[in-house]
Formats: structure tokens, C-alpha cells, sequence
């Protein structure tokens, strides 16, 4: 307990915890930016990236789960998605992949790749919280 938390009668386990972190792997401006802010308003801190490093960084941060547009045009989602579950630091983080729903070929790629669940720009766009709560549990 601080000096300061002392005069005001808390301490440091009455600070709220942080929300967990969903990483986004996306490189579109306006679908990215509204994802960030239904990700806020669901309780969860959104980290955008757009590029493969940057997503492979942050995934070794032990995110609650990583959020990939499969058709990015930074990086190859599917190779992308295959070298994280293959690799022991970031395999335990949930990814859910998606693309427009005509696409059939990419949601199928990112599947066999290993992504945990994929699902149409439309499906994101309107009910992430369902599907959230489908590959996570509970914030």
C-alpha cells in the first residue's frame, strides 16, 4: 500500500483490472477503426496492427485473442495464422479470421492453417460479441 492509497483508505488491488487485449491484424482504415471501437465498448483494449511482424509481436505479449482480416493486403493470413499455431509462445492464442463472405477460399485456408474460427465481414461487423464469447468465453 502507498502513502497515498493509505491517507485515502485503498490500496493497489482496489484498482480496477485492465481490460484484455484483442489484437487486430487488419489494414483497413474504416473497418479496423470501427472494430477498435466495438472491441472498447464489449470491455476489451484493442491493439491494431497492420503488418505480419508487428503481429507476431504481439502475440508473444499473451493476448486474450487475435482478430485477423484474411484479406489483408500486408501479409499472407493463412502462412501468418500456420506460423503462429506452429510456434509454442503464440499457439495458445485464439484467432478469429475473416473476409467477406464470398471468399470461400480464404475462410477455408485460415481454417485448415489452424485458425479456431472464422466468420464473414458481416458477421463481425454486427455480432462480434457472440462470436467472441464463442471462441473465448467471458471477457
Amino acid at each position: 500500500m502507498t502513502a497515498e492509497s493509505r491517507s485515502r483508505g485503498t490500496s493497489r488491488r482496489d484498482a480496477p483490472a485492465s481490460p484484455p487485449q484483442i489484437v487486430v491484424a487488419d489494414d483497413d482504415l474504416l473497418f479496423s477503426t470501427n472494430l477498435s471501437g466495438t472491441l472498447t465498448a464489449l470491455g476489451y483494449r484493442p491493439l491494431v496492427v497492420r503488418t505480419e511482424a508487428a503481429l507476431l509481436e504481439a502475440l508473444r505479449g499473451s493476448p486474450r485473442a487475435a482478430i485477423v482480416n484474411l484479406a489483408a493486403r500486408g501479409f499472407e493470413a493463412a502462412g501468418v495464422i500456420a506460423r503462429l499455431k506452429d510456434d509454442a509462445a503464440t499457439r495458445g492464442v485464439p484467432i478469429l479470421g475473416f473476409c467477406g463472405h464470398r471468399d470461400v477460399e480464404r475462410l477455408r485456408a485460415a481454417k485448415a492453417a489452424g485458425c479456431d474460427e472464422v466468420a464473414t465481414n458481416g458477421a463481425v461487423a454486427g455480432d462480434l460479441g457472440r462470436l467472441l464469447t464463442a471462441l473465448i468465453g467471458t471477457a
